[in-house]
């Protein structure tokens, strides 16, 4: 029985693995927390589509490896589909599993650590960013600074697609499992640094509101951040700054016209994150070094697995 868990967990990739493994948590933690105070009922909806989007994502694997798909066209075709979907499906349990965790860690640990955030920018900087950055404060840069915190997504998914569209698999694995472990490891340190940012904690001493036009007014909706501070626990380490630093990183050594052409887009995403109030200068640096960490262990894990597992569910 032993052995045949053991062949099951490696016949995952790492990637797969990590979502289990947040995954079986989470579930604890519906249980023990449905009925208290801040809670969000639409995290069970979350976590059951999740859960079931998992099992047949593992029925993906087990067709993936059928002999019978290579035999007819079609066949091959079906083929290439499933595995297109297992190459993407790590993505959509990842973020699944933020929109979960980030409104259940004030419940799991209810110490936020604001205050010990707050003193490291002063011990750094002299100052907050945030109200260094108020003079400077217009609808137009407001605009661009939603815009571009906005794009988070659109940025973090388009790398890896140029890789997998190249064919160049090899650094699209090391890429994509880099990324997904840090965005996972950054969840863990929600739980262990809770912090709601300075949007909500300098809320008193602001002078000068985000204001904007429609572009500001939409994402800021979308992003839901004006109901979210009574649970929301998102900023220690900043994983807007340091994914796509991550991305910056493995870029350049992969692509480099692409890194040079995306390095702009990337600076104003980091300016972005302290325009808008939501991240400490602390945070930024934590997002650096978790990311810098990743690029140098994330492909050494990623290979030390796949010597582990099967070799034909990496091609």
């Amino acid at each position: 029985m032993k052995n045949k868990f053991v062949k099951f967990i490696f016949k995952l990739r790492l990637e797969e693995f990590m979502a289990l493994v947040l995954l079986l948590p989470m579930l604890v933690f519906l249980f023990l927390f449905h009925d208290k105070e801040g809670f969000r009922a639409s995290n069970i909806d979350r976590f059951l589509i999740t859960a079931l989007v998992f099992i047949v994502f593992l029925g993906i694997i087990k067709l993936k490896d059928l002999k019978v798909l290579k035999e007819t066209k079609i066949g091959r075709w079906i083929s290439h589909l499933l595995n297109f979907l297992r190459e993407t499906l790590p993505f959509a349990f990842c973020i699944s599993i933020y929109t979960n965790m980030h409104d259940m860690v004030h419940l799991v640990n209810p110490n936020d650590v604001d205050a010990l955030l707050i003193a490291w920018d002063e011990f750094i900087l002299g100052t907050q960013p945030a109200l260094y950055l108020e003079p400077f404060i217009s609808p137009n840069l407001t605009d661009f600074m939603y815009f571009s915190y906005g794009m988070f997504l659109i940025y973090v998914l388009l790398f890896p697609f140029i890789l997998y569209a190249k064919g160049d698999m090899i650094a699209f694995r090391e890429t994509t499992v880099s990324i997904i472990l840090t965005f996972y490891i950054g969840y863990i340190g929600y739980l262990i640094f809770p912090a709601v940012g300075p949007k909500f904690t300098l809320a008193h001493l602001f002078e000068t509101s985000l204001t904007g036009s429609f572009i500001t007014d939409q994402i800021s909706f979308l992003m839901d951040y004006q109901i979210s501070a009574f649970t929301r626990r998102d900023c220690f380490p900043s994983l807007h700054n340091g994914i796509i630093f991550l991305i910056l990183l493995f870029a350049f050594k992969h692509n480099r016209f692409f890194g040079w052409v995306f390095l702009p887009f990337a600076l104003s995403l980091f300016a972005s994150t302290l325009y808008l109030r939501y991240h400490y200068f602390i945070d930024m640096i934590a997002g650096y070094a978790l990311a810098t960490a990743m690029f140098f262990v994330g492909p050494k894990l990623h290979r030390w697995w796949r010597m582990r597992g099967s070799e034909n569910q990496y091609i």
